[in-house]
């Protein structure tokens, strides 16, 4: 692909970016970085999954023992992501201690992922646009609130990971040489892909662009971009599940996946180029058999994978009382109105971008270029608008041309005459870095915002229960599916459930627990063998139960309507936190 500009990423700006972003994001956070404080349960057991691993728990062995006891959850993670934590750890530990050693890596950790995504940003924006479009690229990745939210400190799970890699993949489909792009996309969407499968949806898209390009004549790009996708997914799998995890699973990289993408990659690297000189339409009928040999795998194989529904198989309760509370899974229109605006302006403001590109093109290989921009950016976006969470692969895409119609504001402030027209472009080009902001301000002057309702990890301060609840003897506690990889990584106590959908048996037990009446509880505690029931009463899933159930157990407790067999713990008032031990 052509390139507009050749210049070099100005790295020290980068940098520069990089360490007013992370001061910020220290300076807002300083004194809670402990692992009491993470922001989300996710964060919570990715630490203890590195834990685990450094104190010899198998490479391939990735089940939760101490949730739903006594058989465990088989997590539907990878160790991929636990290398860097356990390398950060395990350097340090020598050094300042574990525990230090550990708020380093949660600290550390996420703000590299940042670096490397305001990196590749950079990188793409200054190679099309000149340096100063990388400077300001970079500073939009600062400002993507659903990308750099998801990267700050403490933010250690996977979802930072696989935004660098979508960079990586992007970088690669914009390289001058279609092999070598084709491998890095390829490999980079097998490693996202080997992290979480929720890089699916972009895979295909990637695929898409290179199918597009076989239609235009070149059929290098397809053909190097499955092959790579494919045998980089079956050494990921090998290196990660090991060749004893073979079972087919529709929330993880599978062999039924690995088949479907070996299936393609043959047909598109051994078939499609024996038709160079054939006319388009016959690649098309064999883009078309390849695609109907897929679905011929994926349904005699794992029928059950074909639903769009990832949680298909996931209890009714649990899907209607969990899954629609998890505010990250939701499309932008169920979201606060500053995040929702960022999720669909910031990738607007990207697209728009790509078209004038394309209008003022000076040649048919720019304007192919811009052209797949929009089909890449335009894809993950739709995306993106249906998940929050991977609104952020959008924006991040987005930063790239977005820079050029920011850059392109600030020159026509720069060369107007006119002292007043300068002033009134101020505003244009502050609402390009922070369109979401700056709607919230706007609708907050006519309907001020409501008080938002916080995480139980935000409402309640596990950090002051931890020396408490971590000295009490050895138990499993009925607790919240958001608290419970707090007490996890707090104590060495079990739970019966988390907010992890392969425990659908024990979340059900837990969700009925809180939405019955307390001799139902007390039944479930006593077959779960939990003999501790631990709460907070102000924090988000307490006031989910309360709501669909005003006179059922958590309620209950809420309301300080102890049954006779729960008798109180004290702890530290100070945490909001309540506490109740079976009676004996």
């Amino acid at each position: 692909m052509g390139e507009e500009s050749g210049a070099s990423t100005p790295w020290r700006a980068v940098l520069a970016v990089w360490l007013l972003g992370a001061a910020l994001m220290l300076a807002a956070g300083w004194g809670s970085f402990s692992p009491a404080r993470f922001l989300d349960g996710d964060d919570a057991l990715r630490l203890q999954q590195v834990r685990d691993l450094l104190a010899g728990q198998g490479w391939f062995d990735l089940t939760q023992y101490r949730i739903a006891p006594p058989d465990g959850v088989p997590m539907h993670w990878t160790r991929i992501v636990d290398v860097p934590i356990a390398a950060v750890i395990l350097l340090l530990r020598p050094l300042i201690g574990a525990a230090q050693a550990e708020v380093v890596a949660i600290v550390l950790v996420p703000l590299l992922t940042l670096l490397a995504a305001m990196a590749l940003t950079a990188r793409l924006a200054a190679r099309f646009f000149g340096a100063k479009a990388g400077a300001i690229a970079a500073l939009l990745v600062l400002a993507a609130v659903p990308a750099s939210f998801r990267m700050m400190p403490l933010r250690i799970d996977h979802h930072g990971w696989q935004y660098v890699l979508a960079l990586v993949a992007l970088n690669g489909m914009v390289s001058r040489s279609a092999r070598p792009g084709g491998v890095v996309a390829g490999l980079a969407l097998a490693l996202s892909l080997a992290i979480s499968l929720e890089a699916l949806p972009l895979a295909v898209i990637f695929a898409g662009v290179c199918a597009v390009r076989l239609l235009r004549g070149d059929d290098r790009w397809l053909g190097s971009y499955m092959v790579s996708l494919a045998l980089g997914g079956v050494a990921l799998f090998l290196a990660t599940r090991g060749a004893v995890g073979l079972a087919d699973y529709c929330d993880a990289l599978s062999p039924v996946h690995l088949a479907v993408f070996l299936w393609v990659a043959g047909v598109c690297g051994l078939i499609l180029p024996r038709l160079r000189t054939r006319p388009p339409a016959l690649g098309l009928i064999v883009l078309g058999i390849a695609g109907l040999g897929a679905l011929a795998i994926m349904g005699l194989r794992a029928p059950q994978c074909l639903s769009a529904d990832a949680f298909g198989a996931l209890d009714p309760l649990v899907k209607k009382v969990w899954l629609g509370s998890v505010a990250e899974g939701l499309p932008f229109w169920r979201q606060g109105l500053v995040l929702g605006a960022t999720m669909v302006l910031l990738p607007a403001l990207g697209l728009l971008a790509c078209w004038r590109l394309w209008r003022k093109a000076r040649d048919g290989q720019q304007r192919e270029l811009w052209v797949d921009m929009a089909l890449l950016l335009g894809g993950a976006t739709l995306i993106g608008l249906l998940v929050a969470r991977a609104s952020a692969v959008a924006c991040l895409f987005a930063a790239v041309p977005a820079a050029w119609q920011v850059l392109d504001q600030i020159a026509r402030w720069s060369a107007d005459p006119l002292l007043l027209r300068r002033f009134a472009r101020v505003p244009l080009i502050v609402a390009l870095f922070v369109p979401g902001a700056l709607v919230g301000m706007g609708a907050s002057a006519f309907d001020p915002p409501k008080p938002a309702v916080r995480r139980s990890t935000q409402a309640c301060d596990f950090a002051a229960l931890a020396p408490q609840i971590a000295a009490m003897p050895r138990t499993t506690i009925l607790s919240g599916l958001d608290i419970g990889p707090t007490l996890l990584v707090t104590s060495q106590h079990t739970v019966i459930a988390t907010a992890h959908h392969r425990a659908s048996a024990a979340m059900r037990d837990l969700i009925l627990a809180f939405l019955g009446p307390d001799h139902g509880a007390r039944a479930i505690m006593a077959r779960r063998g939990a003999t501790m029931v631990v709460i907070c009463p102000t924090g988000s899933e307490s006031r989910v139960y309360r709501k669909l159930a005003p006179d059922g157990f958590m309620a209950h407790l809420v309301k300080g309507k102890v049954p006779y067999w729960l008798e109180p713990v004290l702890v530290d008032a100070k945490s909001g936190v309540k506490v109740w031990r079976v009676r004996q």
